[in-house]
């Protein structure tokens, strides 16, 4: 199997400089605006993802040929607006935005708890939006993210947005000591944040029905949660329009009721790929695997 994602974010340190000087100068209107700008660059000199956002439109979500054309673009933006609200966020502009919150005490409840747990979310809208709404629950945070970032952009992000507010267990490919921060942290009643819908190949992967066609999907997530039988919570924040933020937390009962004889893993699988179906059909532009997720065309 061809590689797929090597764990790096498209973008360059100038273009993450770049709008923070620009919304500090000129605000959030005019840098949403600039965007407009800059995805046609990316529609042109990003080919592979472009064209894996092509099809995903045409094939998966059945658009036709203009409307593809189109959702491409639209796609580009919402990714940069992500960006935009992201860097907003931890630049203390919180307040600029509208909070619509569904089911907060999930998560609420997760973190006030001394067992610990798992959230698992996916590549959707900005989840660092509700960031601003765990205060100083944010220190039992720990997010799991490939390590696969440039430095000097991880810098220029914490030089001017300060603190994330969340601790980070970086995955280095061929590498398993991550998986001691995350024992540490579920072992010390902390919770611990995985994204569900992107792996690295030679990972474990699970296999499953998404948005009508078969697709892989991470094992890790699920193997930790069913294996420690903490607590799990679905996690999506997405943006709606006038700078409206939608967060979702979901527990797996509340996606999908429980069978006898399916194992734990399997189930929580099942319920996230139905959680993370339902955000995506009610938010098809904001989700940002920019590969061919379900081996549609590559290597034909």
């Amino acid at each position: 199997m061809e590689r797929k994602w090597d764990g790096r974010t498209r973008g360059g340190s100038f273009g993450y400089l770049f709008f923070i000087r620009f919304i500090e100068i000129f605000g959030l209107g005019p840098a949403y605006f600039f965007l407009c700008l800059v995805v046609p660059y990316f529609v042109i000199f990003a080919p592979a993802q472009t064209r894996s956002t092509f099809v995903y439109a045409r094939r998966i979500l059945d658009y036709s040929v203009l409307r593809s054309v189109f959702f491409v673009f639209r796609s580009y933006y919402a990714l940069g607006r992500s960006l935009i609200d992201r860097l907003a966020v931890g630049m203390g502009m919180q307040d600029r935005f509208v909070y619509d919150i569904e089911n907060h005490s999930v998560m609420l409840d997760l973190v006030r708890s001394d067992r610990g747990g798992i959230v698992i979310g996916g590549h959707t809208g900005a989840w660092q939006m509700g960031a601003p709404f765990l205060g100083e629950y944010g220190k039992k945070l720990n997010v799991v993210m490939y390590d696969n970032e440039h430095a000097d952009i991880k810098e220029i992000i914490k030089r001017h947005t300060g603190d994330a507010g969340f601790n980070v267990i970086p995955i280095t490919e061929g590498d398993i000591s991550y998986m001691f921060g995350i024992t540490s942290a579920l072992g010390k009643g902390e919770v611990v944040c995985f994204q569900g819908d992107r792996y690295i190949n030679g990972s474990q992967v699970l296999r499953g029905e998404f948005m009508g066609v078969e697709a892989l999907f991470p094992k890790g997530p699920f193997l930790v949660a069913s294996k420690l039988g903490v607590p799990v919570v679905f996690y999506f924040a997405m943006r709606d329009r006038a700078r409206r933020c939608h967060l979702y937390f979901f527990t797996p009962e509340m996606m999908l009721a429980r069978e006898s004889g399916v194992a734990e893993e399997e189930y929580l699988f099942r319920a996230y790929t139905a959680a993370l179906e339902y955000i995506v059909r009610k938010y098809p532009d904001q989700w940002f695997n920019y590969y061919d997720f379900w081996d549609l065309y590559s290597g034909r």
